[in-house]
């Protein structure tokens, strides 16, 4: 991935918002060789003492919103992200990052990104299972041709036993990169996409400006693909 290691592990905190179980994360964290710790609240000492804060996310949009206010997290998240810090929202972690959701349309999101989330027209939803990724680009892009070029060395392809696409059956695009969704709204348009996929109709299955990244997907349930963009993301 061409990225230098750092001198020092990374120092991970892993927002809780009581909305979903955190061991996978903590297991994918700790495997990409950074320290972690749970953070329920926000504390003045955070932006010294963490590098990178991880916010996951599951349930409705509404919710987990108001644990963010309730817990006092909006201010000190927007203040993190003004002073150029990282963030990694994931799932419902990563729809707060916009403006709002039709989900739940008097709930006000973060503001990070422009755009709201509107719900999946597939006839099945939640959309639960593999896709595969298009349209890499940065991050998604440095750590997808990485994990293709090793995916071909060793032959191995991802299971379709937990979800509504197998590998297929020829290659159609640049890379075969595969991530696992659960998920029944999503961002269908936004200038800072850096990989799409289609359920229905097309959506941005990951943005990043600068520090700040969002993936509608888990990374920590997507195989190597997911634990390598999860090193890159957190180191």
């Amino acid at each position: 991935m061409n990225r230098q290691i750092p001198s020092r592990r990374s120092r991970v905190g892993i927002i809780d918002l009581n909305s979903g179980n955190l061991l996978s994360i903590k297991t994918a964290i700790e495997k990409a060789g950074c320290e972690w710790q749970v953070v329920q609240q926000p504390r003045p000492e955070l932006l010294t003492a963490v590098d990178v804060l991880v916010m996951p996310g599951q349930g409705r949009f509404a919710f987990v919103m108001n644990q963010i206010d309730q817990l006092g997290w909006r201010e000190f998240l927007l203040e993190w992200c003004r002073n150029g810090k990282r963030l990694v929202g994931i799932c419902v972690g990563m729809q707060v990052l916009f403006e709002g959701s039709d989900e739940d349309p008097e709930a006000a999101g973060l503001g990070l990104f422009t755009g709201r989330c509107q719900k999946l027209p597939h006839p099945k939803t939640p959309m639960v299972g593999w896709a595969q990724l298009s349209s890499l680009s940065q991050c998604m892009l440095a750590v997808g041709s990485q994990s293709e070029s090793e995916q071909d060395a060793n032959q191995t392809k991802p299971s379709s036993e937990a979800g509504f696409l197998a590998s297929p059956k020829r290659r159609e695009a640049r890379f075969n990169v595969y991530a696992y969704f659960v998920n029944s709204f999503a961002i269908y348009e936004n200038p800072f996409c850096t990989a799409k996929v289609n359920y229905g109709h097309e959506f941005c299955a990951a943005v990043q400006r600068g520090n700040l990244y969002g993936f509608q997907f888990h990374p920590e349930k997507s195989g190597r693909f997911g634990q390598e963009l999860i090193q890159y993301v957190c180191q």
